[in-house]
């Protein structure tokens, strides 16, 4: 991959893969830390790809994975964690900033599914795949955020 190239990838992936971190960590830092190990192994990464889907399918899977590692890792587990995905981002419209605050009030399994399907469009049979659970696993828990996103934001919310 030229330098060039993999400025345009970063350039394209950036904001999705940091949101993909941020779901997982709900740290702005952590989810930083993440993004750049993901682009780190883009860089050495010697295989050539097929296509941009091809590109950007990979680079979903290593960011669950790196994440997952990182919410796994030791070194995690001994630091206190401060909640600052408030900070993260600013919004126009206070009904994204709802949504959003919504969204990351999930559990974790329930938040990542959430943003894997409707943030990321991937179907139910990839992400099973992507996080390795059951099908059936990741219709319940999509099942179980909308609920809670319901009794969140109110119906009027989630219908209009």
């Amino acid at each position: 991959m030229t330098e060039e190239n993999f400025i345009d990838c970063v350039k394209r992936n950036n904001q999705r893969l940091f949101l993909i971190a941020l779901s997982f960590t709900q740290n702005h830092n952590d989810a930083e830390d993440i993004l750049q190990n993901v682009f780190l192994k883009l860089w050495k990464y010697d295989k050539p790809f097929n296509n941009d889907m091809h590109l950007d399918k990979w680079l979903t899977a290593v960011c669950v994975n790196e994440s997952k590692n990182y919410i796994k890792s030791p070194f995690r587990k001994r630091n206190v964690q401060l909640n600052d995905t408030k900070e993260a981002y600013t919004f126009e419209e206070d009904s994204s900033y709802d949504l959003f605050n919504a969204v990351m009030s999930l559990p974790a399994k329930e938040r990542i599914v959430i943003h894997l399907f409707y943030y990321e469009d991937m179907a139910v049979k990839d992400i099973s795949s992507l996080l390795k659970i059951k099908e059936s696993a990741v219709k319940t828990r999509l099942y179980r955020a909308r609920k809670e996103l319901k009794e969140i934001l109110g119906d009027e919310w989630i219908n209009g």
